[in-house]
């Protein structure tokens, strides 16, 4: 049972160090002084597909954390803290309900209601919406509000729901606003309105976005004035920004020029366990031959890709979880030895060709891989493939597209999806999320994850009991068992485990940032000199 009820006060000074999710992960760190009239110039890769999280899930959460309050947030250990919710309770396995706050206001001056929290959640079940975020809601089979009380009814146990308030599933929009302009809501058209520290003031596209203070947010007043995002594509123009001083820092830094990057400006990585590889699809030729998938898991040389792409930040991956996932939970050994009996493949091209001349495709096949087009790392990462497959005979097309409408094609879940490349990270600290993300039956269909068709009922079952699970290390047992199952079939080629990285001006700082850093205040984590 949760029951936790704060001042509004506190759960402000809990927003400038809910920067963690996992547990036990979390370094707390005393938010700076209040700065009057102290502005932060902030550079980002391209302007927002929208801020508003049904049609958009990252990179854009960063500026979406900071317009928008959640039902609950994130503490520095990582356990969930009151937001929205000044107080809530699991009263069965199935039933969440959250008691809401009156002292949240929107930015323009209307209090938050339990209208606006149950209209908000309920958006990533509407089909007619097609939220991006719908997969975090499988479980949930209905939310209705009464009085000051909103309740969660899940279809399943589901341990990782307790944690979807917190993250960017549990964002508070005004329902009056969002009704009224849902096709272009969170646009340069239609600004979102939010209870959080900051307001959008002014977007234009491909320039700008600026943030100012919320005149009536509840909490305390974030360090910064103003908060501006300048678009900068380009990543020697956003170097020189942040050398000359336009800039004061950003999340976005090309991996492979971090020496020059360093040379002006204070670099930062820290874990995020962020899992990239690309999915098979059983259910599209040639990759319903376990032979032809297993060729392109030899012919992957994810070492070089690891240290020649990512200079340090990442590290060959196996499955869909990072083994920090369970840290605290299970014990090291334990851990290493599940890991172990994932099924591996060094890098070997001669085991390539062998397997693939087992398969109907000896002599090689052509694929067709859609590579987001604003992203420099997945493009480096799909020249590379397509140079060490061309090496079995097999030719590799990439196809450029928007980063929206690329994943959308994921979530559509048409027939067809063969080759997909993932780049995806834990909205909660629990293993399961993501196992079941990518595991799971159920999420393979229209706006779920599974894009390998990945479906066994053994796995199902293995699943649903970690779901259940109410002790961790019981859950994490569970989801190491699925992994070793998944692995055996074969349904990825994991390429590697990523850490995040920032730059900020020299002599500034952030400590203890943590996974899903930008679910909370995070520009208050920013030390000045």
């Amino acid at each position: 049972m949760y029951n936790r009820i704060l001042s509004r006060h506190a759960r402000a000074l809990l927003h400038g160090t809910a920067f963690a999710v996992m547990a036990g992960l979390g370094v707390a760190a005393t938010s700076p002084a209040l700065a009057q009239d102290a502005e932060l110039d902030w550079g980002i890769r391209d302007t927002p597909r929208a801020l508003f999280a049904p049609y958009n899930y990252s990179p854009d959460t960063m500026i979406m954390s900071l317009i928008q309050d959640q039902l609950l947030t994130a503490g520095a250990d990582g356990s969930m803290q009151p937001d929205i919710a000044t107080s809530w309770e699991a009263t069965d396995p199935l039933t969440y309900v959250y008691t809401i706050g009156d002292d949240a206001v929107f930015s323009d001056g209307t209090p938050v209601t339990v209208e606006d929290v149950v209209y908000s959640l309920n958006l990533h079940l509407d089909p007619a919406v097609g939220s991006q975020l719908a997969s975090l809601y499988g479980s949930v089979e209905s939310i209705t509000g009464e009085g000051d009380k909103v309740t969660v009814k899940l279809k399943e146990p589901n341990s990782t729901w307790k944690f979807i308030p917190a993250s960017i599933g549990g964002y508070i929009w005004k329902k009056d606003s969002v009704e009224a302009n849902l096709e272009n809501y969170g646009s340069p058209q239609v600004f979102p309105i939010g209870s959080g520290p900051y307001m959008v003031s002014e977007w234009v596209a491909d320039s700008h976005v600026t943030l100012v203070r919320n005149p009536h947010y509840a909490g305390e007043a974030p360090q910064f004035d103003t908060v501006t995002f300048n678009v900068l594509p380009d990543d020697q123009t956003r170097f020189l920004a942040m050398q000359q001083g336009e800039i004061d820092g950003t999340f976005v830094v090309p991996t492979t020029a971090l020496a020059q990057w360093r040379a002006v400006a204070n670099v930062i990585d820290f874990p995020s366990f962020i899992w990239r590889g690309f999915t098979l699809d059983f259910e599209t030729p040639p990759f319903d031959d376990i032979h032809v998938r297993k060729a392109l898991n030899y012919a992957t040389d994810k070492e070089a890709i690891a240290s020649g792409l990512l200079a340090g930040l990442a590290v060959p991956a196996s499955t869909v979880n990072d083994p920090g996932l369970f840290d605290g939970v299970l014990p090291a050994d334990e851990i290493e030895a599940s890991y172990a009996k994932i099924e591996s493949f060094p890098f070997d091209l001669q085991k390539a060709k062998e397997e693939l001349a087992q398969s109907e495709y000896p002599d090689g096949f052509a694929v067709t891989l859609n590579v987001p087009e604003d992203s420099s790392l997945i493009g480096n990462i799909a020249q590379a493939v397509k140079a060490q497959w061309a090496e079995i005979g097999v030719d590799l097309t990439l196809n450029l597209m928007p980063g929206g409408p690329r994943f959308q094609v994921i979530l559509d879940h048409e027939p067809g999806l063969g080759l997909q490349v993932i780049g995806n990270r834990p909205d909660a600290p629990d293993p399961a999320q993501m196992a079941e993300q990518y595991f799971s039956s159920a999420q393979a269909a229209k706006n779920g994850n599974n894009s390998s068709n990945l479906k066994d009922p053994e796995i199902d079952a293995v699943l649903a009991e970690a779901l259940a699970a109410t002790d961790p290390a019981v859950g994490a047992r569970a989801i190491l068992e699925a992994q070793e199952m998944a692995g055996a079939q074969v349904p990825f080629v994991s390429l590697i485990w990523q850490k995040s990285v920032l730059a900020l001006q020299k002599g500034w700082t952030m400590e203890g940032l943590r996974p899903n850093w930008d679910m909370s205040v995070w520009v208050d984590r920013i030390e000045t000199e």
